[in-house]
């Protein structure tokens, strides 16, 4: 209710419609009962959109201006939502304008500067990714093939140690996992409510040592990986999605790639991520290499709880050496 009051008084203060945007975005697109509401997403993307001229988020800027007014944000929601809309649409008229207005945000973007070296490449809304602009003469792509990045052999050769250290804190009498998870009392909303929840590993260099007592080689073999112990923006965790739980499309942060590798995932064909234009299912012991500034959003259809180990890592094109990888040539 507080959310749709700010969308309502956003009309009225145009200066509020990034902020009512992003509060119908974060907290008002599920209800309890984890039903869609629609309604209020629409409203989320005409408030981001409104917020761009709010903003003056024009081509005639500079790329330091258009950062410094959250211009990408402001373009970047509208563009996900009106194509989320588009796609979801029941009525094929009202969802190809819903399509047609997020790729009018796309082609305006291909005219700032900021975009200019991403101009050819960029033909959807899901295409838009921020490691692209920060890395624009290499390749680009959703999922990553595994041989490009070492970390994700490593991760799959590992599963098993992964896998017996979970399942020993899932099976402890006392409800350990939920123990550790309310020790973190990190709290992310993008999900169904009460269909994710997260235990933190380590955090920008923060370790979470009440898990790492608990599940010590994981935490060795974690450590011993300079693509997360010499990065500045490590975030790894242990997400647990429910049944029938979604996760609403979202894009995270230049420069970075995630690993995901699903440590308890018994059904294999139940679960999957789309990111940018592409989706893959997970499936027990094997990597995924993402690279989750593309668009992307999860669901979950089974009947069991899918656990995945997920780490932000250094992008292995980061100028930050420090992370011993090699910048691939091809993908």
């Amino acid at each position: 209710m507080e959310a749709t009051e700010l969308g309502k008084a956003a009309l009225v203060e145009p200066a509020l419609a990034l902020a009512a945007a992003q509060v119908l975005y974060l907290f008002a697109w599920f209800r309890r009962s984890g039903e869609i509401i629609r309604e209020n997403i629409l409203a989320a993307a005409q408030l981001f959109e409104r917020s761009i001229a709010v903003g003056n988020c024009d081509n005639s800027i500079t790329s330091d201006s258009w950062i410094e007014r959250a211009c990408d944000i402001r373009f970047g929601q509208a563009a996900i939502l009106y194509n989320w809309l588009g796609e979801s649409e029941a009525d094929l008229t009202q969802g190809q304008a819903y399509r047609a207005r997020a790729y009018d945000f796309l082609q305006y973007l291909k005219t700032v500067p900021r975009f200019k070296g991403v101009a050819e490449t960029w033909t959807h809304p899901l295409q838009m990714n921020f490691n692209q602009l920060r890395f624009p003469d290499i390749p680009s792509r959703p999922v990553w093939d595994n041989s490009k990045v070492p970390l994700a052999k490593f991760m799959e050769d590992n599963y098993h140690i992964f896998r017996e250290e979970l399942q020993a804190i899932v099976d402890a009498p006392g409800d350990i996992y939920e123990q550790l998870r309310k020790a973190d009392g990190s709290v992310e909303s993008l999900a169904t409510p009460g269909g994710w929840d997260a235990i933190r590993i380590v955090r920008y260099g923060h370790w979470f040592d009440l898990f790492c007592e608990v599940a010590p080689r994981t935490c060795e073999l974690l450590r011993s990986r300079p693509e997360l112990v010499n990065c500045p923006y490590v975030n790894t965790n242990y997400y647990k999605l429910f049944p029938n739980s979604h996760l609403k499309p979202h894009f995270g942060n230049a420069p970075r790639l995630t690993v995901h590798l699903p440590v308890i995932a018994p059904e294999p064909l139940r679960s999957g991520i789309s990111v940018g234009p592409e989706q893959s299912l997970w499936m027990e012991g094997k990597a995924l290499i993402l690279d989750d500034t593309y668009p992307h959003s999860v669901s979950h259809w089974g009947k069991e709880p899918r656990y995945v180990l997920a780490s932000w890592f250094c992008h292995p094109c980061d100028e930050n050496t420090d992370h011993k990888q090699t910048c691939p040539d091809t993908l």
